[in-house]
């Protein structure tokens, strides 16, 4: 491509009312036009980037045996209604009303729609477990639109579903879907993490989320460096008055203590390395099974307990803090009286359990917890059967025995995965693109190509050899200084460039520019595409 017949809308200024960097660096480098709040327009330079994203996620999922479908956008409210759905998305929802009055809504997601459409077309067990998924625009009436194309009206999204005979094989896909979006992300380059997650109005028991680390992010997590995983920073804050119990075997010398009890809050994990210098505990700590009615009365009634004659108490100093719990039991329907800290129990020891979460591991030295905040940019669901019982969407399995199917949902935001690249990688002079995804690969600037014939047909030459070679070029063959030609590149992010001069042409040579080192090296110009070759095919 010849920069004289493309696009190239690059801004030098930042644009105004622009609260991230990705927005700014999208609409600078001429990725995204806004047409109203929270609408855009991909131009060129952005759609190229948005194929490539979209590739990358097709070929993957399509790799692993799921099915590509395009359902429509507009879907008729009363799948919406009959699901229950319509009151829980509420204002977020996009309603339209034909010439006929038939009520319809713009689709911010297609588990009604999908449901109805297979419950036609799948007529055998033997056809699941199935997976079908499309990349499309999906609409959700925003109320704040904000960050670009992170928070928008009209986004572009992987949305994928799966039927199943029974929860197993629910479970197997879930877990396949799963490392499928770790193996995309992981391709794209992004620092991402997996949080345990709530399923919320989409339904179904299990949920997880992937985020990408962002400054601008609205969501906040805490994570270790060694695990991939994390949770959100709210989870630390939630019904924190809610207490834990654990019970642990004593030595068998200690006959004062028949066991200890320690007392945590009810979110914080506890790693037994917090417990080794006890050494009223048998080691290796061992934990005995309790019934928790039993137990409840005997640390909130029982008064012999409160004077320490049978267990040991312990206490995370975390919930020195809290001024009372309750200790509630479900069974009975019933809630014990308030109990006050060190009024009616007395705490023999006091520890501090360092770990948050049981999918962080620590080293000896307690490594310390990192906190930052992070973009949505995948969420996947465990739905079940809550859409299934609605339509009635049922199969007889080998047994002959009729059964409601399973479904699982996979969603991917392909706008937020971009704008979370981008803040990944940028600096001072634009966006540092990925290999696989730059909207193009190499760039060729040829200085005062216009007035030495030499210089341009060299800068044609390699511009050939790099086409035959299926390598994605932008030859800059604008009349302008050198300043703004590399200017221009390097805020549009391209990973690599060629610049011819006479000063190395002479030589027989041109200089190779890394947008990523922010250096350059000469190279012979007769080894610059085996050189480029060897660069993408690593």
């Amino acid at each position: 491509m010849h920069t004289t017949k493309y696009l190239l809308s690059t801004i030098k200024e930042i644009p105004a009312n622009t609260e991230s960097i990705s927005h700014q660096l999208m609409l600078r480098a001429g990725m995204i036009r806004m047409l109203s709040a929270g609408i855009y327009t991909w131009l060129p330079t952005g759609y190229r980037v948005l194929k490539k994203v979209i590739k990358i996620i097709s070929n993957t999922m399509n790799q692993h045996g799921c099915l590509e479908i395009c359902a429509p956008i507009i879907q008729p409210r009363k799948l919406w209604d009959q699901s229950g759905r319509t009151k829980l998305y509420g204002k977020e929802l996009i309603n339209l009303i034909d010439r006929r009055k038939k009520k319809y809504i713009l689709s911010p997601t297609h588990e009604e729609a999908i449901s109805y459409i297979f419950n036609q077309e799948i007529h055998s067990y033997k056809q699941l477990p199935i997976v079908f998924y499309q990349i499309q625009k999906k609409f959700r009436d925003e109320i704040r639109p904000r960050f670009g194309v992170i928070r928008s009206i009209e986004f572009l999204m992987k949305d994928a579903y799966s039927f199943h005979i029974n929860k197993i094989s629910l479970q197997k896909t879930y877990e396949l879907i799963k490392e499928i979006y770790i193996h995309i992300f992981t391709q794209l380059k992004l620092d991402f993490k997996i949080i345990k997650a709530d399923s919320k109005i989409m339904g179904g028991s299990i949920s997880h989320e992937f985020h990408a680390i962002s400054n601008i992010g609205e969501d906040k997590i805490i994570f270790s460096k060694h695990s991939n995983h994390a949770v959100h920073i709210s989870k630390f804050n939630k019904k924190k008055n809610k207490i834990k119990i654990y019970l642990i075997k004593t030595k068998s010398n200690q006959s004062q203590y028949s066991m200890a009890a320690l007392l945590m809050r009810k979110y914080d994990p506890l790693n037994v390395k917090d417990l080794q210098n006890i050494n009223i505990l048998e080691y290796p700590i061992k934990f005995i099974k309790y019934n928790k009615m039993i137990l409840s009365y005997q640390l909130t009634v029982n008064k012999k307990y409160y004077n320490n004659e049978n267990i040991f108490m312990l206490a995370d100093s975390k919930i020195i803090n809290i001024p009372y719990l309750i200790i509630t039991n479900n069974w009975f329907n019933k809630k014990f009286t308030p109990i006050l800290w060190n009024k009616r129990i007395i705490f023999n020891k006091i520890i501090n359990v360092k770990n948050y979460d049981h999918i962080f591991y620590y080293d000896t030295n307690q490594e310390k917890l990192k906190t930052k905040n992070s973009i949505e940019i995948g969420h996947i669901f465990q739905i079940g059967k809550k859409y299934s019982k609605n339509i009635n969407f049922s199969l007889h399995d080998k047994n002959h025995n009729k059964k409601t199917l399973h479904m699982g949902c996979y969603g991917v935001g392909i706008n937020r995965i971009i704008s979370s690249i981008i803040e990944q990688n940028h600096d001072n002079n634009g966006i540092i693109w990925p290999n696989c995804i730059a909207p193009f690969q190499v760039f060729i600037i040829p200085i005062n190509m216009h007035k030495n014939k030499n210089i341009k047909n060299i800068a044609k030459s390699i511009y050939t050899q790099l086409i035959h070679n299926k390598i994605d070029v932008l030859f800059d063959n604008r009349k302008e200084n050198l300043g703004k030609m590399f200017a221009d590149m390097n805020l549009i992010g391209i990973p690599y460039g060629i610049i011819i001069s006479d000063n190395t042409i002479k030589y027989k040579e041109i200089e190779f520019y890394s947008r990523k080192k922010n250096s350059k090296i000469r190279i012979l110009i007769s080894q610059i595409t085996p050189f480029i070759k060897k660069l993408y095919n690593r």
